[in-house]
């Protein structure tokens, strides 16, 4: 199933208005009023609001507290997608979690360069090739090796 494309949409248009390393500290806040009780987005902005408040030395909670001017409806949307996750069972949100993990992780690992390790594994393996462009590309490639499917 995963995220319906309107939820999906709701969590990005919140999140876009923070850094990557605030992004889990913000969705946390919104997590954090719907499990406090909260049933309706303007409840869950509200409470969220408060904690922010008192929360003003985190850079998350700093930008949160701006949002209500800057971006309402990006609020109110980050609190329907917050209502919606936690309206779902256990086991639900961890296959989601699974679901998005995969790819996450392969985005990722495309930014970074090849560890020294990987390329060592890669030489120990008989490769000869080119020099891969990113730690997802030498993964693949040693994965290909291990199998026995790739060229040398």
């Amino acid at each position: 199933m995963g995220i319906p494309e309107p939820i999906l949409h709701d969590r990005l248009a919140f999140l876009s208005h923070f850094p990557p390393e605030q992004r889990s500290t913000a969705a946390n806040n919104l997590l954090e009023a719907v499990r406090a009780g909260c049933s309706e987005p303007h409840q869950v902005v509200g409470y969220a609001l408060e904690k922010a408040a008192r929360r003003y030395h985190l850079e998350a909670a700093q930008t949160l507290l701006l949002l209500p001017e800057l971006d309402f409806e990006a609020l109110l949307a980050g609190a329907r997608w917050a209502l919606w996750w936690e309206s779902l069972p256990p086991a639900e949100k961890r296959r989601i979690r699974e679901e998005r993990a995969e790819p996450a992780i392969e985005r990722w690992m495309a930014e970074q360069p090849p560890t020294e390790k990987q390329l060592r594994y890669l030489a120990s393996l008989g490769y000869r090739g080119p020099t891969p462009a990113n730690r997802h590309e030498a993964s693949r490639l040693i994965d290909e090796l291990v199998k026995g499917v790739s060229r040398v």
